[in-house]
């Protein structure tokens, strides 16, 4: 823990969103607790009105370390429907007093109890960067039985700038408990469509790398759990709620970048918009289908051929053409492969 005078401003604030996070949340509040540093910090902690015993734990953590444990116990739940964990971050987050932010959610932890004074160290020395992040251990728990992994290679970047982040859809390389940023480049408040959008992560990097780079720090310094629970990517890419959301973020991201990426995120929403055909395929809706392919190869031209043929097999031309086409077209090469034999 810090042993700076209590009277010493806040530096930086680590705040956690909490909802049913109770397996984890000990090992997540000891791992901060644990930090050792020559600033001050705090630790806000948001409880989103969890139905196992995360709201106890945070009672007992706070009851324990009053000076560093700051519990937010909301009465009722913060979320929407829409996005059932956005409420409980902006609210959290607009408690934290520090220069710099941490963002961890309750079922991660740390393992270097000198991580939050590395990258302090980092972004005093860097004052061109809008954040830091390093490396981490992916650990799966979502019975696929991969065991774990690092989340960044050795050959990673050191500095990340918004075309890293748009270079396809749902590009992840940041472990949400390893970045830290700028409060000030935030602003008092979030974007009003940041507050509808589903993704924290995605938005909030585009926004600060388009601020300064991202620094990158190679130490291992906590663990990202994947586990059951979650909307996967593979169940995303069906949900037509998902991918209208998607698409209203990645738009007004383009918007609130003034559309200096517009040629970065047109083929990202060209992505998005067939996927959208593909959900309308699949309830037999042609024309629909029909018309979000079509935007689509108009978002993500020029396309490459193998694109292309797979676009209009797919979704503009009818499988019984398709068939027919397939069918035609072998008889005519049959006919002149016997010509010429």
């Amino acid at each position: 823990m810090n042993k700076v005078q209590p009277s010493s401003p806040i530096e930086v604030s680590v705040f956690i969103t909490v909802y049913n996070h109770g397996k984890y949340l000990r090992q997540c509040l000891d791992s901060l607790v644990s930090q050792i540093t020559n600033f001050n910090f705090e630790i806000v902690v948001g409880e989103d009105c969890s139905p196992d015993d995360s709201r106890s734990i945070v009672i007992e953590y706070a009851s324990k370390y009053p000076a560093l444990i700051k519990a937010l116990l909301w009465e009722k739940n913060q979320g929407t429907k829409e996005c059932p964990g956005k409420g409980n971050f902006t609210q959290t987050f607009y408690q934290c007093k520090g220069k710099y932010i941490v963002y961890i959610e309750g079922d991660d932890y740390l393992t270097d109890n000198y991580k939050l004074q590395k990258q302090y160290d980092f972004l005093n020395a860097h004052p061109e960067s809008s954040a830091c992040f390093h490396n981490a251990i992916m650990s799966y728990e979502d019975g696929s039985d991969m065991g774990q992994k690092f989340i960044n290679p050795p050959d990673q970047k050191d500095k990340i700038y918004p075309e890293d982040l748009l270079t396809q859809k749902e590009v992840w390389f940041m472990a949400t408990a390893s970045v830290m940023f700028r409060r000030n480049l935030i602003g008092e408040k979030f974007p009003e469509w940041f507050l509808k959008s589903k993704s924290g992560d995605i938005p909030i990097y585009i926004l600060l790398a388009n601020q300064g780079y991202i620094g990158y720090i190679p130490d291992v310094m906590c663990v990202y759990r994947r586990h059951q629970g979650g909307l996967s990517y593979t169940d995303s890419n069906y949900s037509e709620v998902f991918i209208k959301n998607r698409l209203f973020m990645y738009s007004n991201i383009d918007k609130e970048l003034n559309f200096k990426y517009t040629h970065l995120i047109k083929p990202i929403l060209g992505e998005y918009y067939l996927l959208m055909a593909n959900v309308f395929k699949l309830k037999n809706q042609s024309l629909a289908s029909l018309y979000f392919a079509i935007i689509s190869l108009y978002l993500t031209k020029p396309n490459n051929s193998e694109h292309l043929k797979f676009v209009l097999q797919s979704f503009i031309f009818p499988e019984t053409f398709m068939k027919v086409y397939a069918n035609v077209k072998w008889k005519i090469e049959t006919l002149f492969t016997k010509k010429g034999s």
